[in-house]
């Protein structure tokens, strides 16, 4: 069976790995978000609605998996719990957004951009928006981590409807793609030097390398701002289908001298 064939058994996680994607992309913008610029209010307005649209994800997702007829094993019941959970934070992240919206756009920005601010008014109006704001964060902070964890439990539990083979993946190739799908996988830009991170292990560049020239991943703008000197990578929709066929289960392809991930080092002089 090619790897991009359409059925339940790849399909359906792939449809839930969609979400990480979604996930990591909201953050990022999320963490780029700035109380004291003039559009604030407004990128708080649009944060909100692209919470609402993650929830919406989350749900069609789980409607999709309810139209399936699939045995409900334990595995796909904690799948569906964790989309569930998924979707319910994003709501309140979008309440919360919304409410930081009000609270930015009772401020001027000339007031929202003059720090410290004296007690009164425009502090404490400022404390109720950066509570909003990290009540926001803090409810879709796991949201790719977990997304992922329900596509590699749908795929543990429904490999056992899958027939023929998979094309093979290096362990190496399967670990960075998992911290991609994750949304931990960064690229840090500097002239002509390249390091990639998947939060605090380094990834070979090789890897890296390897993964774009197959069209496995694909770079963003980590911060959506002019002169970013780092990049987020995201799985391509081919990688999506193929990975969800991997999840949960070692790669069958070794390769001795390839490195996913590696320690970072610690210099001493």
């Amino acid at each position: 069976m090619h790897e991009a064939d359409h059925e339940p058994a790849v399909t359906l996680p792939a449809s839930v790995l969609t979400l990480t994607e979604q996930t990591t992309r909201f953050r990022d913008r999320l963490s780029s978000l700035r109380v004291g610029e003039p559009g604030a209010p407004a990128e708080a307005q649009n944060l909100a609605e692209r919470a609402g649209d993650l929830r919406a994800a989350a749900e069609a997702v789980t409607a999709e998996l309810g139209t399936a007829r699939l045995y409900v094993s334990p595995p796909v019941r904690d799948a569906v719990s964790r989309l569930q959970l998924l979707a319910s934070q994003a709501k309140l992240a979008d309440e919360h957004l919304t409410w930081l919206g009000v609270y930015l756009g009772e401020l001027t920005p000339e007031e929202r951009a003059r720090p410290p601010y004296p007690p009164g008014r425009v502090l404490d109006t400022l404390h109720e928006a950066g509570r909003h704001l990290r009540q926001a964060g803090m409810l879709t902070a796991l949201g790719a981590p977990d997304a992922l964890r329900a596509a590699t439990d749908l795929a543990v539990a429904l490999r056992a409807q899958r027939s023929g083979g998979v094309r093979p993946m290096s362990p190496a190739q399967y670990a960075a793609l998992h911290a991609t799908a994750s949304g931990y996988v960064t690229v840090h830009i500097a002239g002509a030097e390249e390091w990639a991170w998947a939060r605090h292990d380094r990834i070979s560049m090789a890897t890296v390398r390897s993964l774009e020239s197959r069209d496995w991943v694909r770079r963003e703008a980590h911060h959506p701002v002019p002169g970013s000197r780092s990049v987020r990578l995201h799985l391509t929709e081919a990688r999506r289908i193929a990975l969800a066929s991997r999840l949960g289960r070692t790669p069958a392809y070794t390769h001795p001298r390839a490195t996913a991930v590696q320690p970072a080092r610690t210099r001493t002089r």
